[in-house]
């Protein structure tokens, strides 16, 4: 009987420490480990967001057309060329949608 008290006890205890912890345990989703030093087509990215500034290193993540990502150094200047690229295009596309009036 001691036993099970014993066990039940410890069992109430981990579920409670493992709730705990993950409500604590919200850090950043996508990280970047390791950069690209391969440049980009620009044709080939459909957009990019920057990395959580909870991750050890700030980088940018750009989107492929065919859902892939890319981890690039933000501080690279083909990077920060391509990240203002996409932007333009961007705000082209979103320009000329809004012209059909």
């Amino acid at each position: 009987m001691k036993l099970h008290c014993i066990f039940l006890a410890c069992l109430v205890l981990f579920s409670c420490c493992s709730l705990a912890n993950s409500e604590y345990s919200q850090g950043p989703d996508k990280c970047c480990f390791a950069f690209s030093n391969m440049k980009i087509p620009l044709k080939q990215v459909v957009g990019y967001h920057t990395t959580h500034f909870q991750c050890d290193r700030s980088g940018i993540i750009f989107i492929m057309k065919s859902g892939k990502k890319i981890c690039a150094d933000l501080n690279e200047k083909w990077v920060q060329r391509l990240k203002n690229l996409v932007d333009e295009s961007t705000q082209m596309m979103t320009e000329g949608s809004g012209d059909s009036n």
